[in-house]
């Protein structure tokens, strides 16, 4: 078996990333929609490293973090993410998991916020009656 430091393996992948984004990025997605997450979180950390569609990637990965309760660094990716792009077709998704974060973190102030911010951009979406719900708790 032939082993290459970390350092060339590194390199190996910036060169990849950089060649061929659309195909990384295929496979860091293939990964999150087969919920590998451990596979999929160091591809997209490697995404937004170059800059490539950071909206996105930080959406991914912040929903990641998300899933495994790592709140306060899942706050931090879906910030970046709806800074870059608040008009994004997850971005109901975005809000809500961003406010049942702050929640979790014991941030009920922000938690109101982001879920009357949901129910008034997206009255009409899932996300605004699971935030009505939650909302009526706080």
């Amino acid at each position: 078996e032939n082993s290459i430091s970390k350092e060339e393996y590194e390199k190996e992948i910036k060169k990849y990333i950089v060649d061929d984004k659309i195909k990384f990025m295929a496979d860091a997605k293939k990964d999150y929609d087969a919920k590998v997450y451990n596979s999929a979180i160091p591809k997209f950390e490697k995404l937004i490293e170059v800059n490539y569609k950071p909206a996105e990637n930080n959406y991914y990965l912040g929903d990641m973090l998300f899933k495994r309760k790592k709140y306060d660094q899942a706050i931090v990716h879906f910030k970046k993410s709806a800074m870059l792009n608040d008009k994004a077709s997850y971005m109901p998704t975005l809000l809500l998991n961003s406010a049942i974060s702050f929640e979790n973190t014991k941030d009920k102030d922000n938690a109101k916020n982001f879920y009357s911010t949901l129910i008034e951009l997206y009255p009409n979406s899932k996300e605004a009656k699971t935030a009505k719900t939650n909302l009526n708790k706080l």
